[in-house]
């Protein structure tokens, strides 16, 4: 099957019926077999703006980056029916962690850690799970960030502006080890004269590596376990999604599908032939990696290819299209 997120939110002149579940479809294409794979969340799901979806301990874990909701939302099931749980991590309440702010995308490292990109603070949160991560609390400043700085709390990657819309400041740290940001025209008179529109999206972990997309910066920055910057990439446009596969690392954005070989010295990123990545979101492999998916959120589509054994991708094909709003994450759930 392949798991779906939108764009979401309420709805707009352009999205009349803006979806804030995940949908469920056959990897084989057609229409949706579950609309509302979620349930149980009717207070976070109203008006949600889902991003990033994940499974770990046994449950499935979602990022919701409603602005007054602004949480990762913890699930179990099986099938394409998931109950809520819980709340993992909110940045709403004297319990809330600050930097939990329109979170975008979500990583857990297997042992101690989480990881969390949110759009509006510019940060990489890293958090300390419990036993059975049920909840996530804040880990210390890493060594990677000046001591004796202002952070926000649980901060891994920081932003390199001092000071963003409605946020209180913080430490800046200078590119390349800091986030750059963009902003646009807000018409919210409460947000000020100015929102922040580029900035940090998704998130990899890879040969004891966090990768992170500086999507302003039209960069893929990595990271050391201590949060201190080790190098990165070449230019990617508009960079938002990521995908480590077998040795190689993905990456969508506003005109390509690029990736780039793990373990280099360097990171290089090239289009992947064949592959049409204008307007490419989500992307996600099939069990055998013999088919590879990229989600089209200019049209509403999904694309499969052929993955030749030489890695060549071939036999484009449009399995889903029609579909009611922009769709963001895409992954591949095995029946």
């Amino acid at each position: 099957m392949l798991w779906v997120t939108f764009h979401g939110g309420k709805p707009t002149k352009d999205v009349k019926n803006p979806v804030n579940n995940i949908y469920a479809y056959k990897d084989s294409g057609g229409d949706p077999i579950e609309t509302k794979v979620l349930s149980g969340a009717k207070q976070y799901l109203r008006d949600a703006e889902l991003r990033g979806f994940v499974f770990a301990y046994g449950h499935l874990y979602v990022a919701n980056g409603r602005k007054d909701s602004n949480t990762v939302l913890r699930f179990k099931g099986s099938g394409t029916q998931y109950q809520l749980k819980d709340v993992f991590v909110t940045r709403e309440g004297s319990s809330g962690i600050n930097s939990i702010f329109h979170p975008y995308s979500l990583i857990f490292d297997g042992s101690e850690y989480c990881y969390v990109s949110s759009q509006d603070t510019d940060v990489v949160t890293r958090l300390t799970t419990d036993s059975k991560a049920k909840s996530g609390s804040a880990a210390p400043i890493p060594s990677g960030l000046p001591s004796g700085g202002t952070f926000f709390a649980g901060t891994f990657v920081a932003c390199s502006l001092a000071q963003l819309p409605g946020l209180s400041a913080t430490t800046p740290v200078p590119a390349p080890q800091g986030l750059a940001v963009g902003f646009a025209q807000s018409q919210d008179a409460d947000a000020g004269t100015s929102k922040v529109q580029h900035s940090v999206r998704d998130l990899a972990l890879a040969n004891g590596k966090l990768y992170v997309c500086d999507e302003a910066a039209s960069l893929v920055k990595v990271y050391d376990m201590n949060g201190k910057w080790l190098q990165s990439s070449n230019t990617v446009p508009g960079p938002a999604h990521l995908l480590a596969w077998k040795g190689q690392l993905f990456v969508s954005g506003s005109k390509a599908v690029m990736s780039a070989p793990l373990g280099s010295s360097s990171l290089q990123f090239s289009a992947v032939s064949s592959v049409d990545g204008t307007g490419a979101s989500g992307m996600a492999f099939n069990a055998k990696g013999d088919k590879f998916f990229v989600a089209d959120r200019k049209k509403n589509e999904v694309h499969s290819y052929d993955v030749s054994p030489g890695r060549t991708f071939s036999n484009k094909k449009k399995i889903i299209s029609n579909m009611p709003d922009n769709p963001e994450f895409l992954v591949y759930v095995p029946d």
